[in-house]
């Protein structure tokens, strides 16, 4: 993580105008906001972190506060716009089966998803979201937003209670549900070794990491 202090002086410089601070915090946090709208299964991830970008910018002037106060406000934006763009989508199905026109696919996966998959945590966000939608949000926003049991129950309108059982159980789902597929790839692939297992062992990690990590912190 990027040294907070640091971050504070470009938060506050972006917004008195520097666009070099703007274009350092969009390097800083995009990939975030790109993981985040990925887990949830969005449609078009880069469209709607552009959105989200849009905002800051033009909202950036009136923000005070840390870089954890900026992170905060961030992904509270990011999860607006995710609802904004989830009812756009059902106005335009609504539309569409009203008036029958041939429908694309809304959920057809960009090119480049397969190829940025390369890192154990993207590869782990196949299996966020086959987890219930809020233990899928509480986990996003908990480990890749970092922010605290606090932030994530304002974002998510429940109590800090209800955010921890879902954080916990959704790891606990993400990490029996990578055992049992550990297992079974090494019983599968015994007599014909390679290293996909670092790949399931990498994600494993991650998740384990993951657990210690959040459950770690308030």
């Amino acid at each position: 993580m990027t040294d907070t202090r640091e971050m504070d002086e470009v938060i506050r410089r972006a917004g008195e105008g520097d666009s070099d601070a703007l274009a350092q915090l969009w390097r800083t946090y995009n990939h975030l906001l790109l993981r985040y709208f990925r887990g949830k299964r969005m449609h078009d991830p880069d469209d709607l972190a552009s959105i989200v970008w849009v905002e800051v910018a033009t909202s950036l002037g009136r923000f005070q506060g840390s870089e954890h106060d900026f992170r905060r406000w961030l992904f509270t934006i990011a999860a607006r716009r995710r609802v904004d763009d989830i009812r756009a989508i059902k106005r335009r199905e609504a539309f569409a089966e009203r008036n029958r026109p041939t429908v694309a696919e809304l959920r057809a996966p960009s090119a480049g998803d397969e190829s940025e998959r390369t890192e154990a945590l993207d590869r782990a966000l196949d299996l966020i979201t086959s987890l219930p939608a809020d233990q899928a949000e509480a986990i996003l926003l908990r480990v890749i937003g970092d922010l605290g049991v606090s932030e994530v129950a304002a974002i998510m309108d429940r109590r800090e209670g209800n955010v921890r059982v879902l954080v916990h159980r959704g790891l606990k789902r993400l990490a029996d549900h990578l055992a049992d597929h550990l297992a079974d790839h090494r019983d599968d692939h015994h007599h014909h070794p390679d290293n996909h297992d670092d790949n399931h062992d990498d994600n494993r990690n991650a998740v384990t990491k993951a657990t210690r990590r959040t459950m770690s912190q308030p």
